[in-house]
Order: structure tokens, then sequence, then C-alpha cells
């Protein structure tokens, strides 16, 4: 994990885990690139902060088969302040993983 005073960097190549994911999405909202299904690039702003989320689809996360190897977020785009959509991403293809928000000030 790389800190500076605006943002967290997760590298999952020098031992980052899906906890430390979840931490920084709990807090607040994430950018994550990564590979999708056709290995083609990707670029989600994400969270799992209760907050940002549509009231009526706050569980509907529970839907997804859970899988080690994909974290299920809530995916921020959408037509209305709280419009957004749960998303699955596959960890092995994340390129890149950062905490915009929710950073305690140091």
């Amino acid at each position: 994990m790389n800190e500076n005073t605006s943002t967290i960097i997760i590298d999952l190549k020098k031992g980052a885990t899906r906890a430390d994911l979840n931490t920084c999405l709990k807090n607040g909202i994430c950018e994550i690139k990564f590979l999708n299904s056709v290995n083609k690039e990707e670029l989600r702003y994400c969270t799992l902060k209760k907050f940002h989320m549509e009231e009526n689809k706050v569980n509907n996360w529970i839907d997804y088969d859970y899988e080690k190897n994909i974290i299920v977020v809530w995916d921020m785009n959408g037509d209305e302040w709280r419009g957004g959509e749960w998303v699955q991403i596959p960890i092995n293809k994340i390129i890149y993983f950062e905490q915009l928000t929710g950073i305690p000030r140091t």
C-alpha cells in the first residue's frame, strides 16, 4: 500500500490482499482499472460505502455467488446522484486501484 495525503494506492503485486481492497472500498470511492472478459481495459469508480448506494439496492450484492477471485462493488456510474449498479471485478485482472475519498487527514 502506497499512501500520501490525498489518496491510497493499492499494489496487488506487492502483497496487498482482498481485505485491503475491501477496507478502501468501505471507506470511500475508489478508482479501479482492470481488464474485462475480452482483455480490454475498463475504468470504474466504485465503493462499498452505503452512503453512496441507492437505499433499495444496498443488500442486492448478496445475489452474487461468492468467488474468491471476484470482488463485488457498487459502480458509481449512473444517471442520478446515487445511481449505479453492482458489478463483479476479477481481482487477478486489476491493473490499478486507488482510494480517492475517505482518506483521514494526517
